[in-house]
């Protein structure tokens, strides 16, 4: 029960991830680069990538674990699974999608689902590449070097999350590391690995719980 609690509080914390940003130095003003943002997004459609989610209660001393993977394909297909400890799989596709764990698939329509349409719309807010609707629902701030800092403005929002911290490859500026702060104290932290970027993708990863079937 703890497990299958954590996975479900894992897949509403995926609207705060993945925004790939370009390196931005402390104090530098964000907005010509979210401009820039928004002429490149366009030129990744498709990645995938492994990730380490660790779960820190504040209750407990040790992270929760988990494994898994992503697949994305924009504008509206995702797949976010876990692979270990437990198994579990929540794909949006389009205004419907799937829920996958403890051996039971629950379909949903974003149209008659607010919970799953809140995640939504935050996650291609994060994903759609419109940097300046970002800007809009966000504080953005620089909290070092290739790190940046994010902030709900939505009092909604900011129930569940109290901050972001995004820290990027310098290299590749892909996100290398995802902190989010609860207002409790808990926190999430997600670490990828193993970016591939535009490779193809099977339609069953958008479309199956198991997509070798």
């Amino acid at each position: 029960m703890i497990l299958a609690r954590l996975m479900r509080g894992g897949f509403l914390l995926l609207c705060f991830l993945l925004a790939a940003t370009p390196v931005m130095a402390a104090g530098e003003d964000p907005a010509p680069l979210l401009q820039e943002l928004e002429a490149t997004a366009a030129q990744v459609r498709n990645l995938s990538s492994s990730f380490t989610q660790e779960k820190q209660l504040a209750l407990f001393a040790r992270p929760v674990i988990f494994h898994g993977t992503l697949h994305l394909a924009r504008p509206d297909r995702l797949r976010w699974e876990f692979t270990r400890p437990v198994p579990s799989v929540l794909i949006f596709k389009g205004e419907s999608g799937l829920r996958c764990a403890e051996g039971q698939t629950t379909r949903f329509d974003l149209k008659s689902d607010p919970i799953m349409a809140m995640v939504a719309h935050q996650l291609w807010l994060w994903l759609g590449g419109d940097y300046a609707k970002l800007a809009a629902e966000y504080q953005l701030t620089l909290a070092a070097p290739h790190t940046l800092l994010v902030e709900p403005k939505n009092r909604q929002v900011g129930e569940f999350i109290a901050s972001v911290t995004i820290a990027f490859d310098p290299d590749s500026l892909q996100p290398r590391q995802v902190i989010i702060a609860e207002p409790g104290g808990d926190s999430t932290t997600i670490s990828f690995h193993d970016y591939q970027l535009d490779a193809p993708l099977d339609e069953n990863l958008f479309s199956r719980c198991n997509s070798r079937e």
